[in-house]
């Protein structure tokens, strides 16, 4: 890339301006994720609504609950 005449002036002012509009491009992506990211941490920060681990109650399979009931 010579700068010597307008020609090469301006092919490199052209790729230039274009690395330029990738970066900006690629930054834009890069705070989409951002964003989509911090939208689920928060997400994650807060517990979840009406849940009570005493009154709840989870199914387990026939293996695991038979395991439990032997060990209680």
């Amino acid at each position: 890339m010579q700068l010597g005449n307008n020609g090469s002036r301006g092919e490199a002012r052209e790729v230039v301006i274009r690395h330029l509009l990738e970066a900006i491009e690629q930054v834009r992506k890069d705070m989409a994720k951002v964003e989509l990211w911090a939208s689920a941490l928060n997400g994650f920060s807060h517990p979840v609504p009406g849940y009570d681990p005493v009154q709840t109650k989870v199914w387990l399979p026939r293996e695991q609950a038979r395991d439990l009931e032997r060990d209680s």
